[in-house]
């Protein structure tokens, strides 16, 4: 079958068109997600590393009244002691069910299971959410891998594995490499035109910034139903 050319102009009039009817609550969501993911990166905890013979010998300084040789121990006894952001992994955990749920949003949207945005669409199997993690964490590892090869491959590699954490949401009971390599041959041909799509995505998101705080939040709903309708575009040709 002769390769499908992917329209960027009818992708983004799809995504702008489910933008003007959904955009600005699934622009909320994405607000109140960084809200709390923000908050949540400030979570730390102690952890101790107990130098027993320091602490001996400020226990028998404290017990002689010896109070400036507790001074002179305290900062060596502390500096044992470490604060552990953990936060971070909390906020892309809120990240990952954000981006898992959403996604399966906007294939309902655009495929007719949902008439409105509903958190309906969050409601997957653990499993799914796990397995779309580790398609992220690896396809993350490949653009890595390629970018230390050369800055090029990047441009070459990041639009052909874009789709694979959205197959993994439609297709819940595929394999994590088979959902990186259905990506890779859904958009087998389309390589430029993707990047082309991905170049003007961050046009609107500059744009976004630009016109104050929600526009980002609005901005990052036209990217998500653009990747969904690139998807939904590469996907009903390749059936």
């Amino acid at each position: 079958m002769e390769n499908y050319s992917l329209s960027i102009s009818s992708v983004l009039n799809t995504a702008w068109e489910y933008a003007k009817k959904y955009g600005l609550l699934i622009a909320v969501i994405y607000l109140l997600v960084g809200m709390l993911s923000g908050g949540l990166g400030k979570i730390a905890f102690p952890t101790f590393s107990y130098d027993y013979e320091t602490g001996r010998a400020i226990a028998e300084a404290v017990g002689r009244g010896d109070w400036q040789t507790v001074g002179s121990l305290a900062p060596i006894f502390s500096s044992g002691n470490h604060i552990v952001w953990f936060g971070g992994w909390l906020g892309n955990i809120v990240h990952i069910i954000a981006s898992v749920g959403l996604y399966n949003l906007a294939l309902g949207l655009m495929a007719g299971r949902f008439s409105e945005v509903t958190f309906d669409a969050f409601k997957l199997p653990f499993a799914t959410y796990i397995k779309v993690f580790v398609v992220g964490f690896i396809t993350n590892i490949i653009i890595s891998v390629s970018i230390l090869c050369c800055i090029i491959p990047v441009f070459f590699v990041a639009p052909r594995i874009i789709f694979a954490p959205v197959y993994q949401v439609e297709h819940p009971e595929a394999g994590i490499f088979e959902s990186i390599s259905a990506s890779w041959n859904l958009s087998s041909g389309n390589t430029f035109s993707l990047l082309g799509l991905g170049i003007i995505m961050m046009g609107i998101y500059i744009v976004g910034i630009c016109c104050c705080c929600i526009g980002v939040y609005f901005a990052a709903a036209i990217k998500l139903f653009a990747l969904i309708a690139a998807y939904r575009a590469l996907t009903l040709n390749d059936e």
